[in-house]
C-alpha cells in the first residue's frame, strides 16, 4: 500500500538534497513555494521549500496536510548549535521541540503548548541509524550567539542543543491534526561570522547523509505501518521523549496546492551541494 511522506525545508538547497533521495522527482511552483514529487520506493515523496520562519513553515505544512494528503511530515534542514564543542555536520536528531516565545507565557494564565514530541517510531528510527544524536531543538527567530538575545539557557538542563526558526511550527501543525512527525537538522554553525561559508560546507556529505537517515528511517515507519491513522485522528502514542533519549525504547519493528495553474518544471532537481546565496540571507 502506498503512502505519502512530506519533507518540509526553509531553503532551496535543502529542499533539492531533500528531494535527491526520491526518484521520478520533478519540481513545480507551489504558490511562491517550491514543490518537488516523485517517488520513494513505493511510496509517495513530496518536499516543499517554504522559506524561513514559523509563518511560513506553519502555512505550509497546513497546505501540505490540506493538499497533499501525508502520512508522515519531516522538518528537515540546517540548524545552529549555541554549544562550540558540537562539530559542524553532526546530524541531530529532535528527541523535543520548544517553541521558545511559546515557553515564555509560562508565568502567564495563558492555555498554551510550548513542547512538541516527534513520533516515537520515527525518532527512534532515526537515532538508529550511525552518526545520529538525540538533541532538544529549539525554535528560536534569534542569533544563536548574540549577547542580548540568545536562547535561553533554563529552557534545556541536559543533553545536544540545536535551533531553528520552523520546526515548532511544522509540530504544532502536525500534532494538531494527529499526524506524525519528526525533525532531522544537521549542525552547520555556531554562529560564526563565516557562518554562510559553514553551511556551504555542511550542505554536502552531511545533508546528504542526514536525508538519507529520513529515507531509512521514514520507509521502516510506512512500510511496517500500513493502517497509519490519517490526519485529524490521534497517534495514540504516549510513550515520552526521556524513553528515546535514554535509549530505553527500540525501534518498533497527489492533490493540487496553491499556485497549480504555473505549468510544472519537469526538469530534475538542481545538484544538492549548491547553494543560491538569495535563499540564505535570513
Amino acid at each position: 500500500m502506498s503512502h505519502t511522506l512530506v519533507i518540509l525545508t526553509a531553503h532551496a538547497f535543502e529542499a533539492r538534497t531533500a528531494a535527491s533521495i526520491g526518484h521520478g522527482m520533478t519540481r513545480e511552483a507551489w504558490g511562491r513555494w517550491s514543490l518537488y514529487r516523485g517517488r520513494m520506493w513505493s511510496h509517495t515523496l513530496a518536499v516543499v521549500r517554504c522559506g524561513p520562519g514559523k509563518v511560513a513553515a506553519a502555512s505550509a505544512t497546513q497546505a501540505a496536510i490540506q493538499h497533499l494528503d501525508p502520512d508522515l511530515l519531516i522538518s528537515f534542514g540546517v540548524a545552529g548549535c549555541p554549544d562550540t564543542s558540537v562539530p559542524a555536520g553532526t546530524l541531530a536528531v529532535a528527541t523535543e521541540v520548544v517553541d521558545v516565545a511559546l515557553s515564555e507565557l509560562q508565568t502567564q494564565k495563558v492555555p498554551h503548548t510550548d513542547r512538541f514530541e516527534p513520533d516515537l517510531q520515527l525518532a527512534t528510527g532515526m537515532l538508529d541509524v550511525p552518526g545520529t544524536r538525540p538533541a532538544t531543538l529549539l525554535c528560536w527567530e534569534g542569533c544563536v550567539v548574540s549577547p542580548i538575545r540568545r536562547p535561553p539557557p533554563q529552557i534545556v538542563t541536559e543533553g545536544m542543543v540545536v535551533v531553528d526558526w520552523e520546526s515548532s511550527a511544522v509540530a504544532q501543525v502536525a500534532t494538531m491534526w494527529g499526524l506524525p512527525w519528526a525533525a532531522l537538522k544537521v549542525v552547520s554553525d555556531h554562529g560564526e561570522r563565516e557562518r554562510m561559508k559553514m553551511v556551504a560546507m555542511v550542505s554536502g556529505r552531511p545533508l546528504e547523509w542526514g536525508a538519507e537517515v529520513v529515507r531509512r528511517a521514514c520507509d521502516a515507519a510506512l512500510s511496517s505501518s500500513p493502517d497509519r491513522p490519517r490526519h485529524g485522528t490521534s497517534t495514540g502514542d504516549a510513550t515520552s521523549a526521556e524513553e528515546v533519549r535514554s535509549g530505553a525504547v527500540t525501534q518498533a519493528g497527489s492533490g493540487s496546492g496553491p499556485g497549480t495553474d504555473k505549468d510544472p518544471q519537469e526538469s530534475p532537481p538542481g545538484p544538492a551541494g549548491s547553494i543560491e546565496a538569495e535563499e540564505l540571507e535570513s
